[in-house]
């Protein structure tokens, strides 16, 4: 087949009907209604809500470090700690977006919601693929899904890897329908992702961009064919020169960093379970397939159809299928299935799935009946509606994890040259808003100012150590902010 160019394969416009001047369905309306407020919602929690312990707070510090210290090659959670967990793809992103718009949360999770909305735009090649009329019938399914919507603007990496893998994918599907001088662009293109995402997660990321290429393979029966359309020499070098050179220069500056990355946090962590070697964090234990409820979770509007459609694929065989519903199929349950036999997880494993899952929940909803059509639009503008109004909730939930409002009472109380000192270890967001201007004291003393310091006390000290009222400058859900006497 002849392929389009990439933007007219994802161009936002319905295909022409010979019908012209027809009325646009009410149930439109109300999905793009739908869409924009969860898009404004988004937005506004992206500026308001402050990066809360751990994982936002730790990657928002660590792009910090990035802008203010210089820490460019080797991403620091401090100036003494490199952080080896995973390459500098996403601080890079976050850290170019803090010093193009200054140190703060929205600049932090731009880069995450800039990711999403490409991921977005490549779903919609793939519903073009599928003959749909209303491509963009993607992007309400995803704001509706609580999944994507938290992770469209988090301080992680995990929108980065999602746009890099669906991006792959769809490369690779019009590698495998296109022929001749179109084939080979497609195929370098899927190559880059191949680089890219080696400077993502590593290994993890070609994982989720092989195993359903792999499972598309042996579903249609010709493995070898497939991959020969697929692998070139050329491409190859195109990806080692992406990534080596920062691998090279990463091991070299910090010994002994590839082997804790490509073992530890390839193999240990998931396949050991409680892993004892996370020196960032807390391998995340969870009962063997947690991966199936934290999707349902994560698709929650869809739950239902993703339960009737995954019927309807089983009770066919796979030539009464379209190719591409196959191969969306495929890049659907691979990671879930992947997933289900490690116990070290967290909720965000399954995201990569849901942008070939949201292709087809358009289809399904653009072959709805009317009246389900608009029940659904009208429910899921009545779920922007209710997200909103959890607003203010979500807020001060968010903040009961966050240092940010105990460190705004410091600078409100201190003097010219007084100290923030910790009687307990401070979390990451506790140097991501200090700013470098905490030190970490067990022994500071209580009972008298001898430094000229403001302390921050464990909650239940208060009751113990009987400090009075007028000595307590902010509680807060584990912390306080105290004046010795």
């Amino acid at each position: 087949m002849n392929p389009q160019t990439f933007s007219e394969s994802i161009s936002f416009a319905e295909t022409p009907s010979p019908t012209k001047h027809r009325k646009v369905p009410s149930y439109l309306w109300y999905l793009l209604a739908a869409t924009l407020l969860l898009l404004a919602y988004r937005i506004g929690l992206m500026a308001l809500l402050p990066l809360a312990d751990t994982t936002e707070a730790r990657y928002g510090e660590i792009a910090r470090q990035a802008v203010s210290n210089g820490y460019w090659l080797m991403p620091h959670i401090d100036p003494q700690t490199p952080f080896f967990a995973k390459p500098p793809l996403s601080t890079w992103a976050s850290a170019v977006s803090m010093g193009i718009f200054g140190i703060n949360e929205f600049a932090a999770r731009l880069p995450a919601l800039l990711a999403s909305l490409l991921a977005i735009v490549v779903a919609m090649g793939f519903a073009k693929e599928m003959k749909l009329r209303r491509s963009w019938l993607v992007a309400p399914v995803l704001a509706a899904s609580p999944l994507f919507f938290l992770c469209a603007g988090a301080v992680m990496t995990d929108a980065l890897q999602m746009v890099i893998i669906v991006a792959a994918l769809y490369f690779a599907w019009r590698t495998l329908n296109s022929s001749g001088d179109d084939a080979f662009k497609w195929r370098l293109a899927f190559w880059s992702m191949i680089g890219l995402g080696a400077l993502c997660k590593g290994l993890a990321t070609w994982a989720l961009i092989g195993l359903p290429l792999i499972a598309y393979a042996l579903v249609e029966r010709r493995p070898w064919q497939l991959f020969r359309q697929v692998f070139s020499w050329g491409g190859l070098a195109l990806a080692l020169g992406i990534f080596m050179p920062w691998y090279i220069a990463a091991e070299y500056t910090n010994p002994g960093f590839l082997n804790y990355f490509i073992i530890g946090e390839h193999f240990s962590r998931f396949l050991v379970p409680g892993w004892k070697g996370d020196h960032y964090g807390i391998a995340q234990q969870q009962p063997m397939g947690a991966i199936w409820v934290f999707w349902s979770i994560g698709i929650l509007p869809w739950l239902g159809i993703f339960v009737s459609e995954l019927l309807r694929f089983f009770g066919k065989r796979p030539k009464q299928l379209l190719a591409i519903e196959r191969f969306l199929w495929c890049a659907t349950l691979a990671p879930l299935l992947f997933f289900s036999f490690s116990r070290n997880i967290i909720w965000t494993y399954g995201l990569t799935a849901a942008l070939p899952f949201s292709v087809l929940v358009a289809r399904w909803l653009e072959n709805a009946s009317a009246s389900m059509q608009t029940r659904t639009g009208i429910s899921l503008a009545m779920l922007a509606i209710l997200a909103i109004m959890c607003g203010p909730y979500i807020v001060s939930k968010a903040s009961a994890n966050s240092d940010r409002d105990l460190i705004q009472a410091f600078h409100r109380a201190a003097t010219p040259g007084m100290q923030l000192a910790y009687k307990v270890r401070p979390e990451y967001s506790s140097d991501y808003y200090a700013r470098n201007t905490l030190h970490y004291e067990p022994d500071a003393s209580l009972s008298k100012n001898t430094h000229n310091e403001l302390v921050v006390v464990d909650r239940n000290e208060l009751e113990r150590q009987a400090i009075t009222a007028d000595h307590i400058l902010f509680v807060g859900k584990t912390r306080a902010l105290v004046r010795p006497e």
